[in-house]
């Protein structure tokens, strides 16, 4: 190697970390998946503000929907690795649609760099209040009765509310119909007006709407009751130990991100997700947080994909696309 190249290289190596002390630079865009009002769009607006007052630089968010999430999934993976692009991940995206949709441009490990777990939420089955009804008891003996089967409303093919939506109907024999929707707030107007019987969306999506009594909260996917909605029930307790489990959310970059990077936001996120205000606004909203690395996280994602994709194949929505 001459010295020309060897100069050379030392510049470039010497220039990586500096670009990566200086970030950010320059406005981030922070891509949602899932449309406006969801619960990935309420966590992304909370960690965006916190996130530009400690960087002091705009986290601009940016709802960008369709196919289950897939579409603003696929822009994550797509983006320049430079760090002026990130966005939120979370269950259905990673463990689900790739598993459903083989035709999906990225890899749920691979196809991004991982950088933190924000909050996971349980799903709350919930009917709407121009129903009859009021219990899980109900949902059964109606939809075992009724001459058609009843609807439920998700955020999509593939989506963690789909897949629920699909358990909930194995575990219980009430036959169900799929409603899929681009955004979470057409959704729950839909179910509001009584155009779909059900809902499916996570606990934080939908917590508004069981307060308000426009929704009957039947039962939560939760392992116990949570502390500010303890008056709807687990599917556990009911009788559903299958039915457990959390929609988890996250905020991952596109693969290559400097791993100087993703440790800076890393670290700013487990301080955001403990501050008192935040943990008091999560508790309201039915999140629960976890806070872990981004080397653990990343782990967690291969292990949810494998706990899900049997699942999938159970449903029947192996390969089925979307």
């Amino acid at each position: 190697m001459n010295r020309l190249t060897a100069a050379a290289l030392l510049l470039i190596a010497s220039a990586l970390p500096t670009a990566a002390q200086s970030w950010p630079d320059r406005p981030v865009k922070l891509i949602v998946p899932f449309g406006a009002g969801g619960s990935a769009d309420t966590l992304a607006r909370v960690v965006a503000e916190h996130l530009s007052a400690t960087f002091k630089q705009q986290f601009v968010v940016e709802n960008r929907t369709g196919a289950g999430g897939a579409i603003g999934a696929a822009a994550i993976a797509a983006a320049a690795p430079d760090g002026t692009t990130i966005g939120i991940t979370n269950l259905s995206i990673l463990a689900l649609v790739p598993a459903i949709n083989p035709a999906v441009t990225y890899h749920p490990i691979d196809g991004f760099t991982h950088i933190a777990y924000l909050a996971g939420a349980p799903v709350a089955l919930s009917a709407t209040s121009q129903s009859s009804i009021k219990t899980l008891k109900d949902f059964i003996d109606t939809g075992k009765k009724s001459d058609k089967p009843l609807t439920f409303a998700s955020s999509g093919v593939g989506s963690d509310g789909h897949l629920m939506g699909v358990a909930i109907s194995l575990a219980t024999g009430v036959p169900l119909e799929h409603v899929p929707y681009r955004s979470t707030s057409q959704a729950m107007t839909d179910v509001v007006a009584g155009h779909v019987t059900l809902s499916t969306f996570t606990l934080s999506s939908s917590a508004q709407f069981l307060r308000g009594g426009q929704f009957n909260g039947l039962a939560l996917t939760s392992p116990e009751r949570m502390p500010d909605q303890p008056e709807i029930p687990t599917f556990k307790e009911l009788g559903y130990p299958a039915l457990v489990g959390t929609t988890w959310f996250s905020l991952s970059g596109p693969p290559k991100l400097s791993a100087e990077i993703a440790d800076k936001l890393n670290a700013e996120v487990t301080r955001i997700v403990t501050l008192p205000e935040v943990q008091s606004r999560f508790r309201r909203d039915g999140f629960i947080t976890q806070p872990m690395s981004a080397a653990a996280f990343t782990k967690y994602v291969g292990d949810e994909v494998a706990r899900w994709k049997p699942l999938v194949e159970q449903a029947g929505l192996a390969g089925k696309g979307g």
